[in-house]
């Protein structure tokens, strides 16, 4: 790692208009796969995966943006922290490799249901000729294989975090009940083939490093989920620049934050945007990050207590609110907690959420009235 001191005057103001320039106007025009392979992928449960987009495409509508995900050369598969992400194939097969757990760490899910590895083993052939020839349900797969549906699901469960099987989505654009199908060929090494993890979790800290930068060790750690000596271990390795304050970036990513310092001579835009759940800026950085504390997530109510991202409202580089849709019998509603809301604010955050409701054929309604 190298020092450098040239942004040693990065603010809180500048490093959130940095972020807003790097997260949002840098992808304005980018497609499904380009925005999955900027962040190293997207959270794949819906409607993260489809709204996270829109909120950095405006040109893309729904309709358009579903259809660019269920492209077949995107895969969805498990990764960092043991998240499911959206993924291009050729990164998917990095990422998975990267990230992989032996398969022996999956055994308890099926011990809870009464099975064991060797029963695994067993149903694992006819599982994959399954889904070679059909996309499947649990459902369809507990009849095919004759198993109750606990079992069915943890058999398929470890089938997809061993890389046999990969989540397809359902057509219901707001549900996260998976499909699925047999692994293309890539996403596993053939036998044989030599695998250096060491070198692929390098890949996938240069890439973090390189989008979502300055970062610190902490978030690099928390991302990757690592220690913080490998986190610092794989900056070093990655050649990152000191910026300011334990911060560090790439060399290419410095020279685009110098270059955005002096060019810099009025605030970021105030662009109402609406952040999935788990979106990957919001997911992207550190409890107690400086930029979750400069974007202020956590003064609106950004995280749940287990830490997941909840739905948050910008204007520009603000956190302002959060938002939330859920099933209204056959409709679905978008809701607005108004409550963090300044009366400044209000109408305007109001009136963009009705707009969205519009977009992506929901109702808009108010879930709270009382203004900040």
């Amino acid at each position: 790692m190298s020092i450098r001191t040239t942004c040693v005057g990065l603010t809180d103001a500048l490093l959130r208009d940095w972020i807003v320039a790097e997260h949002f106007e840098r992808l304005a025009d980018a497609t499904v796969a380009q925005i999955a392979q900027a962040y190293v992928g997207v959270y794949s449960a819906r409607p993260t995966s489809w709204l996270a987009v829109m909120a950095r495409n405006r040109n893309l509508d729904r309709k358009a943006v579903l259809a660019m995900e269920n492209a077949s050369d995107l895969l969805r598969i498990p990764g960092m922290r043991r998240s499911k992400f959206l993924l291009p194939g050729e990164l998917a097969a990095k990422v998975f490799a990267a990230t992989r757990l032996p398969l022996a760490n999956h055994e308890w899910r099926l011990r809870d249901v009464g099975l064991g590895l060797d029963d695994y083993r067993r149903l694992l052939p006819a599982l994959v000729a399954l889904g070679t020839r059909a996309t499947l349900n649990l459902s369809d797969i507990g009849k095919q294989l004759d198993l109750p549906g606990p079992q069915a699901r943890a058999v398929t469960s470890v089938a997809a975090y061993d890389g046999a099987l990969v989540r397809v989505p359902a057509t219901n654009q707001w549900s996260s009940r998976w499909l699925y199908s047999a692994a293309p060929e890539g996403l596993l090494p053939g036998d044989g083939v030599p695998l250096d993890r060491d070198q692929l979790q390098r890949d996938l800290a240069a890439r973090y490093l390189e989008h979502y930068g300055p970062v610190t060790v902490d978030d690099l750690a928390w991302w990757l989920g690592v220690s913080k000596e490998t986190a610092r271990t794989l900056l070093q390795a990655c050649a990152a620049c000191q910026i300011a304050d334990q911060m560090w970036h790439s060399q290419a990513g410095l020279a685009r934050l110098e270059q955005f310092i002096q060019s810099t001579t009025s605030p970021a835009s105030a662009q109402i945007r609406f952040l999935p759940a788990w979106d990957p800026l919001v997911m992207g950085y550190a409890p107690g990050s400086r930029q979750r504390a400069c974007l202020g997530l956590e003064r609106v109510g950004g995280y749940d207590s287990a830490g997941n991202g909840r739905p948050v409202v910008l204007i520009g580089g603000r956190a302002v609110a959060t938002w939330n849709t859920a099933a209204k019998g056959s409709k679905r509603s978008l809701s607005i907690d108004a409550s963090t809301l300044a009366d400044q604010e209000r109408e305007a955050v109001l009136e963009a959420a009705s707009l969205l409701a519009q977009q992506i054929g929901a109702f808009h309604e108010i879930q709270n009235t009382t203004t900040a």
